[in-house]
């Protein structure tokens, strides 16, 4: 969780990467970082914006899921084939049918940030949402009669994208990643029911077919319903959901785009195709995810423009400052109060109080700082200095800023360090912008 600093800052300027996202599906968990991410999403543990990204753990809940399944289907296949348990053949099709499904539906909750929507919420959409979309598919086939692979394109992502709303028709599911998590579930759910339907009914089932579904699920309906319902959450915003929402740009291009790709996949069956649509579609919604990443990472620092944003700057698990004696990190208590503080004298910060620990950056860039100014802010670079305590004493360097970094009037130059007593005025660029050093419980 130490390199969560990296991920919010690239998730910030668009730079994320695969390795980013999946760097820690490897790396052993403790249980408390189990126990972390099963509690979350409820009414008691779902953050607020400003301590959004705290706490949150790279995936790699899902992969743990696809190694058990995996395991489960091998020893169901040498039940079947190796001692004639002929028992296990109706669980070896349903281990395969929710084999990726549920693996891809993990990966979204795990993705989901903002951490509104807890794993019990999620079982419930998977069930109920994958069988109203179904429901709402056999109802789309009756009012558009006749087998036609453009119809089953639409008819199926509109089923899909129906049933979602109902679950993100509210204020609060605002988040693209929120939304990715809900379409991807219903897809899950649909695709599950989908191949148990095969299994049933169709004569020509067999361990090819399975396994071709299993290889073949991730670039179908999962990922189709989780970029359409990523791009309805992203055309309603934080209001609640109407009709208007649904024919907005931003939603009906990426809409059209997966019927296009369903309409492709089931025109022309054959392998290289489908490949390639996987791809296609694995690709979109990486970029839709990194959109959604930007967004709840843009969200926490709207919300901590006027505190110690340690949300952004420090490891997951350190809370922002309040003025407090020690903060709790990990569930331990640290000593990292100072006794000094910040005061705001003038300009953005007027009025307000601010803990100093060892060292509190100070400048526009969000990803860089612990007390972030507003962007466009004059006189304030996006690093401008950083003040740091030890041993009882207070020191301030300049970071090299445009317009300089000034102590009771007098520029420092950059990159060297100054002790400052108690009382000490600090003025970033200009007066209009400044800072005194004071002490806990008294005056300056």
């Amino acid at each position: 969780m130490n390199e969560n600093r990296t991920f919010y800052k690239k998730a910030g300027t668009d730079k994320l990467t695969w390795g980013d996202v999946f760097s820690d599906v490897f790396r052993k968990h403790t249980p408390e970082e189990n126990a972390r991410l099963f509690i979350a999403g409820t009414a008691l543990t779902t953050p607020d914006e400003k301590n959004m990204l705290k706490n949150w753990q790279k995936p790699y809940m899902f992969a743990r899921v696809f190694l058990c399944t995996l395991l489960v289907m091998a020893l169901l296949y040498v039940l079947l084939f190796g001692f004639g348990h002929t028992a296990a053949l109706p669980f070896l099709f349903m281990a395969g049918s929710f084999l990726v499904p549920i693996t891809a539906m993990c990966f979204f909750w795990e993705m989901n940030i903002p951490r509104n929507v807890s794993f019990v919420a999620v079982i419930v959409v998977l069930l109920i949402g994958g069988l109203l979309s179904f429901v709402f598919t056999t109802i789309g086939y009756e009012i558009l009669p006749g087998y036609m692979t453009i119809i089953v394109g639409i008819v199926e992502e509109t089923a899909k994208v129906g049933a979602a709303a109902f679950f993100l028709r509210g204020k609060d599911k605002k988040y693209i990643l929120t939304g990715m998590l809900i379409g991807s579930t219903i897809g899950a759910g649909f695709t599950a029911i989908e191949d148990a339907w095969y299994a049933i009914i169709q004569e020509s089932w067999s361990f090819s077919e399975l396994g071709g579904r299993i290889f073949w699920a991730l670039g179908g309906h999962i990922l189709w319903a989780a970029v359409s319902c990523g791009a309805l959450v992203w055309a309603k915003g934080d209001e609640k959901l109407q009709m208007k929402h649904f024919t907005k740009p931003v939603f009906l291009k990426y809409f059209v785009l997966v019927i296009a790709l369903h309409t492709i996949w089931d025109s022309l069956p054959i392998v290289s195709m489908s490949v390639i649509l996987s791809v296609i579609i694995i690709l979109v919604a990486f970029w839709m995810m990194k959109k959604g990443l930007n967004q709840v990472v843009a969200a926490t620092v709207r919300a901590n423009e006027n505190r110690l944003t340690y949300a952004v700057g420090d490891a997951a698990g350190s809370p922002s400052f309040s003025d407090a004696e020690t903060i709790p990190i990990d569930g331990k208590r640290e000593e990292l109060d100072s006794g000094f503080r910040i005061l705001g004298v003038a300009g953005y910060f007027s009025g307000k109080r601010y803990p100093v620990k060892q060292h509190v950056r100070i400048g526009r860039d969000p990803a860089a700082n612990d007390l972030v100014v507003p962007a466009g802010t004059s006189g304030v670079s996006g690093r401008h200095c950083e003040i740091m305590c030890q041993n009882g004493r207070v020191y301030i360097r300049d970071l090299g800023s445009s317009y300089g970094t000034f102590v009771n009037g007098t520029r420092l130059n950059p990159e060297q360090l100054y002790e400052v007593g108690v009382g000490a005025r600090i003025s970033l660029g200009s007066s209009t912008q400044e800072i005194q050093i004071a002490v806990r419980h008294g005056n300056v």
